[in-house]
């Protein structure tokens, strides 16, 4: 991949990084003007933690592009007119030391990605060499190392098999489902098959994820939440909707995010009364989450495109 579209691509991934913090920004603005009692003040401080973990995703994205291609950075230094020949000469130390560090990082991060996208291209070429099954090839690259990039690579492999179901045979997906543990991985293979028109997959994964919506701990209801949230299934809708109604301000806040990724026009109905809630924050995102599900039909998210699929995988090192 050249320069132009790594920077394009990371880019991307920090637009919506933006959005989002944008959109978490104006809660809290909304919340900051109507309200000052102690529960609400809670709820800013939950937003403004929220705020600055997306300012983090923000800066790490930046920092990721400064260690990919901004090769000739240098350091702050006393300015030219005030240095004395010593500081100047250490100066100039300091910045080839930056610059040889950043060279080595960026040559590190190359490294990465040219040996990720020949591990992804090997997954989805099938030779006289090679002749092992995509499944197979999952297995002995997740037995070797079960990291965050190889499921990354695994997933971004399914995705670009959708139609090519030589390489790929619905059963196989079957099998990736049933013989890896991985969330991640899991979810992905459910839904490329959903995208083949098949959705029993995401049906399971949904009704494993069903009792722990019913969890004593408002924490565990959240996290089932965002896992339902991740599927873009509108099958998923249902289950999320009693949650809608949740005594927790923050399960009914990711339950409406949930409704957001997941539903089209038929569920608006679920979110509607909410628009009218007397929490500043409730009534906000939920307006939201109606404007955005109206210009849904309300066969939307019944079967899932690759935008839905490609919108939730785990990223790669690097991605085309």
């Amino acid at each position: 991949m050249n320069r132009s579209s790594g920077l394009t691509t990371i880019a991307s991934k920090k637009s919506a990084l933006l959005y989002a913090f944008i959109g978490a920004a104006l809660t809290y603005g909304a919340l900051s003007i109507s309200s000052n009692d102690a529960q609400q003040r809670q709820q800013i401080t939950a937003l403004e933690h929220k705020i600055l973990d997306l300012e983090l995703l923000v800066a790490q994205q930046e920092q990721a592009l400064n260690n990919a291609y901004a090769v000739g950075i240098t350091t702050t230094a006393t300015p030219l007119a005030m240095a004395t020949p010593a500081a100047s000469s250490t100066a100039a130390n300091t910045t080839t030391s930056v610059d040889q560090q950043d060279a080595e990082q960026a040559q590190a991060n190359a490294s990465i990605v040219v040996d990720s996208n020949q591990v992804l291209k090997a997954l989805s070429t099938q030779s006289d060499r090679d002749p092992r099954s995509f499944p197979d090839k999952i297995n002995d690259l997740l037995a070797s190392n079960p990291s965050q990039e190889n499921v990354a690579i695994a997933s971004k492999g399914m995705v670009d098999l959708t139609d090519n179901r030589d390489l790929l045979p619905d059963y196989a997906l079957e099998s990736i489902y049933q013989e890896h543990s991985n969330p991640e991985l899991k979810r992905v293979a459910a839904q490329v098959l959903s995208a083949r028109g098949d959705n029993r997959l995401l049906e399971k994964q949904i009704n494993t994820l069903t009792p722990r919506l019913h969890s004593e701990s408002p924490e565990e209801r959240q996290r089932a939440l965002v896992e339902l949230a991740k599927t873009h299934y509108a099958g998923a809708a249902t289950a999320i909707a009693p949650l809608l109604q949740d005594d927790n301000v923050g399960v009914k806040l990711d339950a409406l995010l949930a409704l957001r990724a997941t539903g089209n026009q038929g569920h608006i109905r679920w979110a509607d009364p909410l628009r009218n809630d007397p929490d500043p924050a409730v009534s906000w995102l939920a307006n939201d989450v109606v404007n955005h599900l109206q210009n849904l039909s309300e066969t939307a998210r019944t079967r899932l495109t690759d935008s839905d699929i490609a919108s939730g995988i785990p990223l790669m090192a690097h991605t085309n």
